[in-house]
């Protein structure tokens, strides 16, 4: 089921910390999610991660979200707390781990909700015909996540081609704050967006319908898949609000 694990970590060196690369963030979420029987070198993998995100404690700690998919057995990241976890050459200690989960099934129950506003917390974009595309489209968005969702999802809880179309319909891009960002990946470098987002529902369907069901879920499902390209780098890290 859809999991999420905030990590708490402390810097053993902070005065000497570099920025963590993308690489650096898949190779930590490969080994932590091995011991699944995750093929490393598979084209759809069924975690995500974030990466450093500044904590509001201390100037020396940093929080780091994992997320989880699939509608299996999940692995018990809790028991990293009081480990140490490297990052390139940067080691850090793991002082409290938080995990949450909502499966599939209650995400798509959930009180219905006519708009999301999303916040890009790391550099965003989705791949189109061969080309990065950094913008909050809606039709990338969610039809992104649908396919992410459908992957991993039970069978009794995935979205049919119909219901797909009757959502993307629905949903437009009705506000947003965004900046464009360039980041490099190894193999050469894209340019995303971050910042923040509004989507909603048009025409203001009366809720408990499939739409509304759906984009609710999907908007919620965000927060642990990730968004976009590249979500097991680091990138299409999000935080939503609903409406």
């Amino acid at each position: 089921m859809p999991t999420r694990w905030t990590l708490t970590l402390t810097a053993h060196r902070p005065h000497t910390q570099r920025p963590v690369t993308p690489a650096q963030l898949h190779g930590l979420a490969a080994h932590l999610f091995e011991a699944t029987g995750t093929d490393h070198h598979a084209q759809h993998k069924p975690y995500s991660i974030s990466p450093l995100l500044t904590a509001t404690t201390t100037p020396a700690t940093a929080l780091l979200r994992l997320g989880w998919l699939p509608d299996t057995p999940r692995p018990d990241l809790t028991q990293l707390t009081g480990h140490t976890l490297r990052l390139g050459a940067q080691h850090f200690t793991v002082t409290t781990t938080h995990e949450e989960f909502t499966p599939y099934t209650a995400l798509s129950h959930l009180p219905p909700a006519t708009r999301a506003v999303i916040h890009f917390r790391s550099a965003t974009y989705f791949s189109r015909n061969g080309r990065w595309h950094p913008l909050p489209d809606p039709e990338l968005l969610y039809s992104t996540l649908i396919w992410r969702w459908n992957l991993f999802a039970p069978e009794t809880a995935r979205i049919t081609d119909t219901e797909r179309k009757e959502l993307i319909d629905a949903t437009a891009l009705s506000a947003h704050d965004i900046s464009s960002l360039p980041v490099s990946l190894g193999t050469g470098t894209r340019i995303g967006f971050t910042g923040t987002a509004a989507f909603r529902l048009l025409n203001h369907p009366q809720p408990h319908t499939p739409t509304s069901r759906h984009f609710t879920a999907l908007s919620l499902f965000a927060t642990t898949a990730g968004t976009g390209a590249q979500t097991t780098h680091g990138l299409g890290s999000v935080e939503v609000h609903l409406e």
